[in-house]
C-alpha cells in the first residue's frame, strides 16, 4: 500500500494575513479584524496556523469595514468550531480543498518525465484538515506509476497547477525529494516551520550551479549535450542558441567538416561579409553564420557544454559524477544557519566546499582509448 502526502502548509506560503484586534470564545459568526484589505467576499480563511489543533477553515461571507461575517464552504453562513485570542492570524488563502490522482509509469525515475492526468482521480475533492501538516490517502490499488495532487476553491472552483509526481517507486536518493528530506533531517521542530520549499529550491539550485561551474572547468566532457542541428533560412545569419548553453564544443556542416570560428568584433567590422569561407561567430543567445546564409535548409550540427538548469522539480533526477550529491544538503544548511544566524554556518559551507575541492583533485578527463606501451610513429629510428 502506498501512502500519498501533500504539504498543508504551502497554501499558507507568502499568503496575505490580518489579526484578530480583541478575543473571541466559540460559536461567534464574524472577526472584527485588524484590517480587511487581504480578503475579498467568498475568500477561503485559516484562523490559527496550519497544523495547530484549534486552527479551522472558514469563507470570508460578508465585510462591513473591518468585520467580516464568517461561511461555510457552501458559502451559507456559520460559526466559528474553536475560541480564538487577540493577535490571532487570520490568513487568506487560495484553496480549501485537495483531490489525489494517478498516472501510470512508462520509464523509470532516473529517465521519464511524468505527464499529468486528471482522468484516474484517486479521490473526490476533500476538505482541506488545517489541524494537520500534511493530507494523506493510502491507495491500496496501484503498486507503480506516479501519484498527484491537486487543490482546489469550493467556491470559485478555480484548481492549482498539480503537484511534482510522486514515484510509487519511492525517490533514490539523487532525486530533489530524497535531498530534500535529507535536509530536512538536519533541523529541528522550529526551523522546519520557517523554512520555505521556495527557499529549499533556490538553496539546492545555487549548489548545483557551483557544481556544474566546477564540472565545465575540470571534467569538461560531462554536460557535453545531445547534438543540435541548425537549419539555415535565406537571407537570415544569427540563431538562438538552447537556454541552458555554456560554450560550443564542435560545429561541422553537412558533410562533416569543421567549421572555424571568427570573433564577432570581425563580422561586424566586415559587415558579415566574407565569401570565401563559411565561418561562425558567437553573440549573446545567438549564434551566427557568416556570410550570412542565401539559402534554406542548410544544416550544421553542434554539441556544447551546458550551464546548470533551475530545477523545480522533486522527482528530478540529480546527475552528478561520484555520488557528488550528497554534497548539496551541506550547502542548503549552510544557507540554512545563516537565515538562523548560527555559529556553525561556516562549518557547513567549508564542508561543502571539501566536497568540491576533493572532487577537483580526484577528477580525470574520460575517454576511449585504454593506456597502451610502444614507439611512437614519430620516433626516430
Amino acid at each position: 500500500m502506498i501512502t500519498l502526502k501533500a504539504n498543508n502548509r504551502v497554501l499558507v506560503e507568502n499568503s496575505k494575513f490580518a489579526y484578530l484586534i480583541q478575543n473571541y470564545a466559540r460559536n461567534v459568526s464574524s472577526f472584527q479584524l485588524s484590517n480587511t484589505e487581504p480578503y475579498i467576499v467568498g475568500t477561503p480563511i485559516l484562523a490559527g496556523e496550519m497544523g495547530q489543533p484549534e486552527a479551522e477553515f472558514l469563507k470570508v461571507l460578508t465585510i462591513d469595514g473591518e468585520e467580516i461575517t464568517l461561511g461555510d464552504k457552501n458559502n451559507v453562513a456559520t460559526t466559528t468550531n474553536y475560541a480564538h485570542s487577540e493577535s490571532t492570524k487570520i490568513v487568506a488563502v487560495q484553496y480549501d480543498q485537495i483531490r489525489f490522482f494517478w498516472t501510470a509509469a512508462l520509464g523509470t525515475i532516473a529517465d521519464e518525465n511524468p505527464t499529468f492526468s486528471d482522468s484516474e482521480p484517486l479521490t473526490d475533492w476533500t476538505d482541506m484538515d488545517p489541524t494537520s501538516f500534511y493530507t494523506t490517502y493510502e491507495d491500496a490499488d496501484h503498486s507503480d506509476g506516479f501519484g498527484w495532487f491537486q487543490y482546489k476553491n469550493a467556491i470559485s472552483g478555480e484548481t492549482s497547477r498539480e503537484s511534482n509526481p510522486i514515484p510509487y517507486a519511492g525517490f533514490s536518493s539523487n532525486t530533489v525529494r530524497q535531498i530534500f528530506n535529507d535536509f530536512d533531517s538536519g533541523l529541528n521542530i522550529n526551523e522546519l516551520t520557517l523554512i520555505s520549499n521556495r527557499e529549499r529550491f533556490a538553496w539546492l539550485n545555487e549548489a548545483l550551479s557551483v557544481w556544474t561551474n566546477k564540472l565545465n572547468l575540470c571534467n569538461v566532457e560531462y554536460t557535453v549535450s545531445t547534438p543540435q542541428t541548425v537549419t539555415t533560412i535565406a537571407d537570415t545569419a544569427e540563431y538562438i542558441l538552447p537556454s541552458d548553453f555554456s560554450e560550443l564544443v564542435e560545429i561541422t556542416d553537412d558533410e562533416g567538416n569543421t567549421i572555424n570560428h571568427v570573433p564577432v568584433s570581425t563580422v561586424l567590422a566586415n559587415n558579415g561579409d566574407n565569401p570565401s569561407v563559411t565561418s561562425y561567430y558567437l553573440r549573446g543567445r545567438y549564434f551566427g553564420l557568416t556570410p550570412t546564409p542565401t539559402s534554406t535548409g542548410d544544416e550544421f550540427n553542434y554539441t556544447y557544454r551546458s550551464k546548470s538548469t533551475r530545477v523545480t522539480s522533486l522527482s528530478t533526477y540529480l546527475d552528478l559524477p561520484d555520488n557528488a550529491f550528497y554534497s548539496l544538503t551541506d550547502y542548503m544548511q549552510y544557507k540554512a544557519s545563516m537565515k538562523f544566524k548560527d555559529p556553525l554556518a561556516s562549518v557547513y559551507y567549508q564542508s561543502f566546499k571539501n566536497a568540491v575541492d576533493l572532487f577537483i583533485q580526484a577528477a580525470h578527463k574520460r575517454d576511449a582509448n585504454l593506456d597502451s606501451f610502444g614507439i611512437s610513429n614519430s620516433s626516430n629510428n
